[in-house]
């Protein structure tokens, strides 16, 4: 069998899916990356054969715009000015970046290279002749790709995140932006045509998937590779509490606090973040162990807690690793998923820009020293480790792929 995956441009969308490619190999299969250029070395590192073609945009600009806008609107919510949308440093006045230009100019260059990567994903179908297409939640060209040639497409997500959400749900954002399907004769697209998921979220924890048949699978953590230091091979004395920060997300005064309570708790802190982030949050506790972007599925295995800014990977990779967690969460995708977590009892969520000083302190505390948190997250990651394992998905892909959509 052949299986093309498409990947978007950004890693945290398209990591689920390395686990299950590996085991598509280890079971005999031809497997495919189509991804934009900027993916195809992480791609190699994580085992799989990239396909360099496709031309997704720069998540980080169109992250850097969205708050750009925010801010000449009056809509801007997070501390500071606002980064460039081009270069990503800081503003000291909102007109050093003329939005009414270069705004437009900025879309265009997004909705071009969007009718390209979908041209170029049928294109390497065509090519390639894949039995099975599977897509990230935000490559949707693997979608466009599998209807084109008539294969069954499979839409893979991290976990947390629907595929019909209601207004209060997560931001999906545009199905079609460019009117890829109408332009291949298949009428407008909608995530209500997507027939088949790939999810590892909790059965626990119900998710909008119209009529959508969900695929079960345990959720393996992959964030990239990386060596594992000496130190963090066993526990220390002191609890761990590992702290991770987003590269999307500037650092809110909330981590501040968490990192602080954590040290005066008795912690052993270990803080990842990008290193603008480090130089960003200034002076920490003495202490506090930095590391620079290190692979959080690495650091889980020996610590008590975590911190972190409400990602769905993190809150998938800690829930595999039973690990109570401390979610303070930014944006309308943050909120919530980690809503939905917290609902288990393993996840104490915040939004970071709006909780108190005391309250981020006692969520910290409770993680730390409440039996409660740790035993709902003991009951998370055996409701996880419950699902079917990657390989084990392999025979109903087969007959996916054998038996069409």
């Amino acid at each position: 069998m052949r299986a093309l995956f498409t990947a978007s441009n950004w890693p945290g969308h398209w990591f689920c899916m390395v686990p299950l490619g590996w085991a598509l190999q280890a079971a005999g299969h031809e497997v495919r990356v189509a991804c934009p250029p900027e993916q195809a070395d992480r791609v190699s590192a994580a085992g799989l054969v990239p396909v360099p073609a496709l031309t997704s945009p720069d998540m980080m600009l169109m992250a850097r715009l969205g708050n750009y806008v925010d801010a000449v609107l009056g809509r801007r919510t997070l501390p500071g000015m606002p980064l460039h949308p081009i270069t990503g440093e800081p503003v000291a006045r909102l007109d050093e970046f003329d939005l009414a230009t270069e705004g437009p100019r900025i879309g265009e260059r997004i909705a071009d290279g969007l009718r390209r990567s979908f041209d170029a994903a049928v294109e390497v179908a065509r090519a390639w002749r894949p039995d099975l297409i599977l897509n990230d939640m935000t490559a949707e060209e693997g979608q466009l790709a599998a209807e084109v040639l008539g294969v069954p497409a499979v839409h893979c997500t991290p976990g947390l995140y629907g595929t019909v959400e209601p207004p209060d749900g997560p931001d999906l954002g545009p199905a079609d932006p460019t009117g890829a399907f109408p332009r291949y004769g298949l009428g407008e697209w909608d995530r209500g045509r997507i027939r088949h998921v790939l999810d590892p979220t909790p059965a626990s924890v119900p998710l909008p998937f119209g009529d959508a048949a969900r695929l079960p699978v345990r959720y393996l953590p992959y964030n990239g590779p990386g060596e594992l230091p000496e130190w963090a091979v066993g526990r220390g004395d002191r609890p761990r509490v590992t702290v991770i920060w987003g590269s999307s997300v500037a650092p809110a005064p909330a981590l501040h606090t968490a990192v602080r309570t954590a040290t005066e708790s008795g912690a052993e802190v270990v803080l990842t973040v990008t290193p603008e982030h480090a130089e960003a949050l200034g002076e920490l506790p003495d202490g506090v162990r930095v590391l620079h972007q290190f692979p959080l599925h690495l650091l889980l295995a020996t610590s008590d807690a975590i911190i972190h800014h409400g990602s769905g990977n993190s809150l998938m990779t800690a829930a595999a690793a039973g690990v109570p967690q401390v979610a303070l969460a930014n944006n309308d995708d943050q909120i919530p998923v980690s809503r939905r977590l917290a609902a288990t009892g393993a996840v104490l969520a915040l939004p970071a820009l709006e909780a108190s000083a005391d309250d981020v302190a006692g969520a910290v505390k409770t993680v730390l020293h409440d039996d409660a948190p740790r035993a709902a997250a003991r009951r998370l990651r055996a409701e996880i480790e419950s699902q079917p394992a990657p390989a084990d998905l392999v025979p109903a892909l087969e007959q996916l792929a054998t038996g069409g959509r």
